[in-house]
């Protein structure tokens, strides 16, 4: 499974491209590490960074700032030594650092006691293309320029946990599009030049100076089938003082739309399910459905209830919905909703209760 460490280059991208299967979402790590800079390893500059540490963690865990207001996290960040694996310090180009990891376990719980949503590690990959001002023209953003522009996107992404691309910007892709096509929202012509990016979403961006700030304008789409009448799912426009400013804006405002869709809530009643699969073939397979479904945010807890044949199916607790679950196994790469054949046979889309059935594909 493809695993990121939100530093979106151009090794990642041909990761995504070259890889056997077809990788859309991807398993966010690091999500309980946190760097903060620090000036000496003195105990109140470490106290000071600790509790900036966890924030990072919690905002990564939930993926919006909104979390941070809460009376529960509050507290908690008073006292960030009780949820701390371990901490040290590292150097990086001449800044000391202290890096803290804390308990992953004691984190979600924290968050479900503070009854806010978990946001887990499968999240959606988005492609961005970026029509910005640059030296009295307006430009492409690609994964490989030098600008500082391309800098805010990397340190936002890491610090949110929110997986993103932008195109390497090669000739066929400039023979194929050009910023006009993204300024003016052109969905259709920016999926038909994507096509190549293994990506969930589409974000067109468009950034123009308007006096002395900057205009801004974001619209995200589904990557699959757009045409020149498909609405965006997600529009967000404004303006701000200069352009790094600009994409911290939509990006915070894309973490809070994601963070609506994917982050799961605790419902405070017991909500039972099932989830049935398909096509086993051998043992190990059910060990690591097993161990993907009790790391989901949705889920409570997982028991494999029954066998019969190659047919297998787990019992759930939730905390959400079982809309809310099968909207987190959309994303995961290794799982595919079965297909009938033609003849009828075993592999229906769904089983005898209306529910969809799933493969565990093997790697």
């Amino acid at each position: 499974m493809l695993k990121f460490l939100l530093k979106p280059s151009l090794i990642a991208f041909l990761y995504c491209l070259f890889t056997i299967n077809s990788l859309h979402a991807v398993e966010v790590s690091k999500l309980d590490e946190a760097d903060v800079p620090v000036s000496s390893r003195a105990v109140p500059e470490r106290n000071k960074a600790l509790r900036s540490a966890l924030q990072q963690v919690i905002l990564k865990n939930t993926g919006t700032a909104r979390s941070l207001e809460n009376s529960v996290i509050q507290s908690q960040l008073a006292n960030p030594d009780a949820l701390l694996s371990q901490y040290g310090y590292v150097e990086q180009n001449g800044q000391l650092l202290l890096r803290a990891n804390f308990e992953h376990r004691r984190v979600v719980a924290l968050l479900r006691q503070a009854q806010l949503p978990v946001w887990g590690t499968q999240r959606p990959l988005t492609l961005f293309w970026v029509a910005m001002p640059a030296e009295g023209d307006t430009i492409l953003l690609s994964d490989s320029s030098p600008l500082p522009e391309r800098q805010v996107f990397t340190t936002f992404s890491d610090a949110r946990g929110i997986p993103i691309l932008l195109p390497i910007l090669d000739l066929d892709e400039l023979m194929g599009i050009n910023p006009n096509d993204v300024k003016g929202m052109f969905a259709d012509i920016v999926a038909t030049v994507s096509g190549r990016y293994q990506a969930d979403f589409l974000a067109l961006v468009a950034m123009d100076a308007a006096g002395n700030q900057v205009r801004y304008r974001l619209n995200l789409y589904t990557k699959a089938t757009i045409d020149s009448l498909t609405p965006p799912l997600f529009s967000f426009n404004g303006t701000a003082e200069n352009t790094s400013q600009a994409i911290t804006a939509m990006m915070a405002a894309l973490g809070d739309y994601y963070f609506s869709k994917y982050a799961i809530a605790d419902t405070g009643t017991r909500v039972g399910a099932s989830v049935t699969f398909v096509n086993i073939e051998k043992m190990a397979q059910l060990v690591e459905i097993e161990k993907y479904l009790k790391q989901l945010s949705a889920i409570k807890n997982a028991t494999l209830t029954r066998i019969q044949g190659s047919k297998a199916t787990f019992s759930l607790d939730l905390f959400g919905s079982e809309t809310d679950l099968e909207r987190l196994l959309s994303l995961e790469p290794r799982i595919s909703v079965v297909t009938p054949t033609i003849s009828g046979e075993f592999s229906p889309v769904q089983n005898e209760s209306g529910k969809p059935v799933y493969q565990w594909r093997l790697p």
